[in-house]
């Protein structure tokens, strides 16, 4: 699994505008160096830190996502602030649609996957993904009615 991890950063480092070149100077590195650490040459490797730095500047949340799988987990973005309960209202519509979808996709790929009565690691991970995908837009769906629908001064609870 920690090949995943691995796999996110030099993902992310690629999907930079200048590629390794611009990761390294933002990391303060040469190219090379940058390099060594991503393939884990001699046993060099990324920190924490610095994937997290990469995760910032790429825009992409894929090592948050690995970390969050190895933990046998999901992560979970969470939605933009939206400026009032109206657009609020429209972005959890949009969400609910969102969340039938990938209901609808991971039947698609699960009927698929076990069509020949085994399920490859690819299909596996194909079917988790589009999981991973479900849960974070039913936990948007909740965080957002949480910020725009619940009184400040409850717990939440309805009862």
């Amino acid at each position: 699994m920690k090949s995943e991890i691995n796999h996110a950063v030099r993902e992310m480092a690629k999907s930079v505008s200048g590629g390794h070149a611009a990761v390294a100077a933002v990391l303060g590195y040469t190219k090379p160096a940058l390099e060594n650490r991503l393939y884990e040459v001699k046993g060099q490797r990324i920190g924490i830190d610095e994937a997290m730095l990469i995760q910032r500047i790429s825009g992409r949340t894929d090592f948050a996502e690995a970390v969050a799988s190895e933990s046998g987990g999901v992560f979970v973005p969470l939605p933009e602030d939206v400026s009032c309960a109206a657009l609020a209202e429209e972005e959890i519509s949009a969400r609910f649609l969102n969340i039938m979808e990938r209901g609808g996709e991971m039947v698609r790929k699960w009927r698929e996957s076990t069509a020949d009565g085994e399920v490859t690691a690819a299909e596996l991970a194909a079917l988790l993904a589009v999981f991973r995908r479900c849960v974070a837009e039913q936990a948007a769906v909740i965080e957002l009615t949480r910020r725009y629908f619940c009184r400040e001064d409850g717990d939440g609870d309805a009862g």
